[in-house]
């Protein structure tokens, strides 16, 4: 097999309940977070006789199991990878080589070595619930009979019904009970019966379900490296500056990142990284045949609608197959097939196959990061802008007002009217006068023009620096990405003017340093002296003459 992106990254796992296991957006959370979980490896996930491996496309699951298959074939081992949907048609003899039969049919003659199968969705959508049970029964036969020497790995099918359906196929034989102890008779002689619970456990004894974790910082370096990145330090103080890990945690978008990188020498803008991912994402596949072919350009514009509808409609799940065997949760997803009544149904699948979207169900997919489908329907609407829809249709989409006449933002489009005032300065002045602090929150912030950056936090520091506490809370990224020296000049003189909110107080701080902004240290060292301050605003004021470098 030839040497993969992932070569030298050491991947790690997290366990996971089966109430995790059956939900890929938990499972994802989980894994991200770790929840102060023990990490595994593949010595301790071998250890398990029977393993479900879930995390999102793109992480490099079905690479992972194809690397530990040739570990352990050189090992000597009988070990193998077997792809399920094409397992659910094909014979296994046909699906293995020479080499492979030979060590498979010395395994069965065996009777202590263990056989380890791989059973890997390479093609998640093309694999329907008849399909998966047919493929796990075709298995079955095989090992029939073996069943206490088969290790299974399956990945990504976060779906209970095929938890079950392993359990059922593939139940991990009791060993043999051996009275040997006083308390063990004594139990029998009075009759003591095992609770179903204690019984559950049995039957759960060798089973692991984990969530792949995303690459750390060491896993990061190596794949940089084996990317011919020739200074991986740089790249990765980068991606910290640039609050560009989203776009690093999976090794298929860092491997995309150091292409950009090798071009660039820096991690552009997050309305940069966030189209670039779209791009990489939409592109036409090279490792397998597709249903028909689809430029990039025109997936762009389909994902764009189907965003949108996303967005509209408030939920990020794409039905894609009507005549799918799962009927789960029938009206919690959206029907591509009314959402692109006007595209065939070969460029739909093909669409929903790329990686921009990701498994959810049978018969279902789910777009792979919130950002991506807010920026996608800013785009479809710039889109309708362009071809002549009138700009009064848009905003009746993005601004309504409260019950009061109040002209507000609607909470569900706050994202997407950030993204889309990055590119019409009526939208950016609509969103400003409603609610300055929508351009702060959401879209990128560093993707505004000077100008704009002075405009947004005079109007923010005007509406909110009376008062006490609001709630307000700019996430400290969003602050990194605005932040610039350009704002100096507004800082100082709303700053001399008062600000009474200890909210907006912190947020200037928290400017000052992330800018960093030297003109305004006398502010930070103001605040760091004052013993009438917050201990937090105090604190903060000292982050920031750290941040400057600040001899004080």
């Amino acid at each position: 097999m030839p040497a993969s992106p992932n070569d030298g990254v050491d991947r790690t796992f997290y366990r996971l309940t089966n109430e995790e296991v059956a939900d890929l957006e938990t499972a994802i959370t989980v894994a991200r977070r770790g929840y102060w979980r023990k990490e595994l490896k593949w010595g301790d996930l071998f250890e398990f006789r029977r393993g479900l491996l879930v995390s999102e496309s793109g992480s490099g699951k079905t690479y992972e199991c194809r690397a530990q298959q040739r570990l352990l074939w050189q090992k000597g081992e009988a070990a193998f990878f077997l792809d399920l949907a094409t397992l659910a048609t094909d014979a296994i003899s046909d699906m293995l080589l020479p080499e492979e039969l030979e060590r498979l049919e010395r395994w069965q003659r065996s009777q202590a070595d263990v056989a380890t199968f791989f059973l890997d969705s390479i093609d998640e959508l093309k694999l329907t619930r008849g399909k998966f049970d047919s493929a796990l029964r075709k298995l079955r036969k095989l090992v029939d009979g073996h069943l206490g020497r088969v290790r299974i790995i399956v990945t990504s099918r976060p779906v209970p019904i095929d938890r079950q359906l392993m359990v059922e196929q593939f139940p991990i034989p009791k060993p043999d009970r051996v009275v040997a102890s006083a308390d063990a008779f004594a139990d029998i002689a009075m009759q003591n019966v095992r609770t179903h619970n204690e019984e559950k456990e049995d039957a759960e004894v060798g089973w692991a379900n984990v969530g792949l974790l995303p690459l750390n910082r060491s896993q990061m370096r190596a794949l940089a490296i084996a990317q011919k990145v020739s200074n991986p330090d740089d790249l990765l103080r980068d991606i910290v500056i640039r609050d560009a890990e989203e776009f690093a945690e999976r090794p298929q978008d860092l491997v995309e990142l150091c292409a950009d990188w090798r071009h660039h020498q820096r991690i552009r803008s997050h309305r940069d990284q966030v189209e670039s991912n779209v791009a990489a994402k939409l592109k036409s596949s090279v490792e397998r045949e597709e249903r028909t072919t689809l430029s990039t350009d025109t997936a762009r514009s389909y994902a764009s609608r189907l965003a949108l509808a996303a967005v509209l409609m408030r939920k990020l799940t794409l039905r894609y197959d009507a005549a799918t065997d799962d009927v789960e949760a029938s009206d919690s997803a959206l029907d591509v097939s009314r959402l692109l009544a006007d595209v065939g149904p070969d460029d739909q699948k093909t669409l929903l196959e790329r990686p921009l979207f990701g498994f959810a169900s049978y018969g279902r997919v789910r777009f792979h990061h919130r950002s991506v489908v807010e920026y996608l329907a800013a785009v479809r609407l710039e889109a309708l802008l362009a071809r002549g829809v009138p700009i009064k249709s848009i905003k009746r989409l993005l601004f309504t007002e409260t019950a009061q006449g109040m002209p507000i933002v609607r909470p569900s489009m706050r994202p997407v009217s950030a993204w889309l005032a990055l590119s019409r300065d009526t939208i950016f002045n609509d969103v400003v006068s409603r609610d300055p602090s929508v351009v702060l929150d959401f879209g990128d912030p560093q993707s505004l023009r000077p100008e704009q950056r002075v405009v947004a936090l005079e109007a923010f520091i005007a509406r909110y620096k009376n008062g006490e506490w609001r709630g307000l809370s700019i996430p400290h990224v969003q602050v990194r990405r605005f932040a610039s020296t350009e704002l100096a000049e507004t800082i100082q003189c709303h700053w001399n003017a008062g600000i009474a909110n200890h909210e907006v107080r912190d947020l200037v701080l928290d400017l000052i340093a992330a800018g960093p902004i030297p003109a305004c240290a006398d502010i930070a060292h103001e605040v760091a002296l004052d013993q009438k301050m917050p201990a937090n605003l105090r604190s903060t004021a000292v982050s920031a003459l750290v941040a400057l470098h600040d001899r004080r």
